[in-house]
């Protein structure tokens, strides 16, 4: 038995063009379903959703700006411009940075005319895994860079605690 035969079937049974697109297509199925499922997040444990309370931390701001942050205010992300969560504490102390010394260390010191400000937020989040993602699919994350806007005031802060309570 011949391989293709003299009508241009493979064996007898499927013409070779034909057996070249089904390949065709099903390595572009194959090619597809990977594709589309892969680096998708996979599911550690129960998704429960809830409010937690997180904390925004900016070490030196100028005291107009800081003075303007009020409990109450719905603040959005200032890129996407949804919101994040409402303001239930503003806690302020005096500016810090960090300042090499002559010897080459860091050291923080005080800054004049300028105040820290923590900013805790409270927010509806879906906790996953022990990972918290707040509304405007802020990732609830120690160091994360949170640009924020509120209703008289924009502010570039860090998170620098998250509270999820009771996870179960």
């Amino acid at each position: 038995m011949k391989v293709i035969d003299e009508r241009g079937k493979f064996f007898g049974w499927i013409n070779i063009l034909d057996l070249f697109l089904i390949i065709l297509l099903l390595a572009a199925a194959a090619f597809a379903a990977v594709k589309f499922t892969q680096g998708g997040e996979i599911a550690v444990g129960p998704v429960t959703k809830k409010q937690v309370t997180y904390t925004l931390y900016n070490s030196a701001e100028h005291p107009f700006v800081v003075n303007q942050i009020k409990v109450g205010d719905i603040i959005r992300d200032k890129d996407k411009n949804v919101p994040i969560g409402k303001v239930v504490a503003v806690k302020v102390a005096p500016g810090k940075t960090s300042v090499p010394t002559a010897d080459g260390h860091m050291v923080m010191s005080t800054v004049p005319e300028k105040l820290s400000v923590y900013i805790t937020v409270q927010t509806n989040a879906v906790i996953q895994g022990g990972q918290a993602q707040g509304e405007g699919q802020t990732p609830l994350l120690a160091g994360n860079k949170v640009s924020v806007k509120g209703p008289k005031y924009m502010i570039e802060t860090l998170i620098s605690d998250v509270n999820l309570g009771d996870t179960k």
